[in-house]
């Protein structure tokens, strides 16, 4: 006979929600990670840029746009989910507001450098063509 006291060896009554401690610390990977895929594609798409006869300002101004975007950006996310994990209870509510900022931090890491960088091309292409 089994006791009422004795631990489940195979099935719990109810799932458990992961800690709401480790999120700000998830939260900092990921954007630390972000961040760095950010400038590596910046640097890289700026890099093919200039190389295929953008001018050489484009660099300048794409590490502006890091410093006065991007940073800022990041750090708050990682600090709004550092403060909400020290605050709030551990809920699957918030682990899906938590997967779903991963993913919009993710998302704009990956398309925002190629977007910013064909926009300024176009600029660029633009403004030539004014000039002639």
């Amino acid at each position: 006979m089994a006791s009422t006291f004795e631990p489940r060896l195979w099935r719990r009554a109810t799932a458990s929600v992961p800690p709401a401690r480790s999120l700000g610390r998830r939260m900092t990977w990921h954007a630390a990670a972000a961040l760095i895929v950010f400038a590596a594609l910046q640097v890289w798409l700026v890099m093919s840029a200039v190389s295929a006869g953008a001018p050489s300002m484009l660099a300048v101004v794409s590490l502006i746009v890091v410093l006065a975007l991007a940073l800022p950006v990041a750090r708050s996310t990682e600090r709004r989910w550092y403060h909400l994990s020290r605050q709030a209870l551990a809920s699957w509510g918030l682990h899906a507001r938590f997967r779903r900022d991963v993913r919009r931090l993710w998302v704009a890491a990956i398309t925002l450098p190629f977007l910013w960088v064909s926009g300024a091309m176009a600029a660029t292409d633009a403004i030539a063509a004014i000039v002639r």
